[in-house]
């Protein structure tokens, strides 16, 4: 049981740790953000990077330990199994905001506002990266519930495994006495 608790606590700990990343990219562009940006999404990349290094870690640790010791109990097994599939959105929102840095690159170098075309460019940009951060933010916040339902029910027991002894009984005959008491209540 002390090892289901500790898988449970991992993936709520993990899932807070998604939706806290999740919560810190920015919301919307449009009142643009100057030379911050780029610092904001270097840490933002930073942080699920170093968490994407820790489910590998993580899934790699458990394979040596399963490959030297014998299969790992089947709680943790499914914690390793529930990070790895975390480890995706993190991978696929950790991509979007490496895009995100491109639209990042392309609004610092655009021509001047007061032109047209840097005008045309600052806006489709703006939308692009209100895009990626949305689609990030969406990625990261399903990931972590998908995690938090998980650990929740992870330090369940599970249903008992069914018997493998086939059994040949004959349905119980109820006590004379329920007999009869049914026989006087109809």
């Amino acid at each position: 049981m002390h090892h289901s608790l500790d898988d449970s606590a991992a993936l709520l700990s993990i899932a807070d740790e998604l939706h806290g990343a999740a919560a810190e990219i920015p919301i919307s562009t449009a009142t643009g953000y100057g030379m911050g940006l780029a610092e904001d999404l270097e840490d933002q990349i930073r942080r699920l990077g170093t968490l994407l290094s820790s489910f590998a870690n993580t899934v790699a640790v458990h394979s040596r330990t399963s490959q030297a010791h014998g299969r790992l109990p089947p709680r943790t097994h499914r914690r390793v199994v529930m990070e790895a599939h975390a480890a995706g959105a993190v991978g696929t929102a950790l991509a979007e905001l490496a895009e995100a840095m491109v639209q990042v690159a392309v609004l610092q170098d655009a021509p001047g506002l007061h032109h047209p075309a840097g005008r045309a460019d600052a806006v489709r940009s703006h939308a692009a990266l209100d895009g990626l951060f949305d689609s990030a933010r969406r990625r990261l916040h399903r990931a972590a519930r998908q995690l938090h339902g998980s650990g929740d029910h992870l330090d369940r027991p599970s249903a008992p495994a069914p018997s493998t002894i086939p059994e040949s009984r004959v349905a119980p005959s109820p006590p004379a006495s329920a007999t009869a008491r049914r026989s006087f209540n109809r």
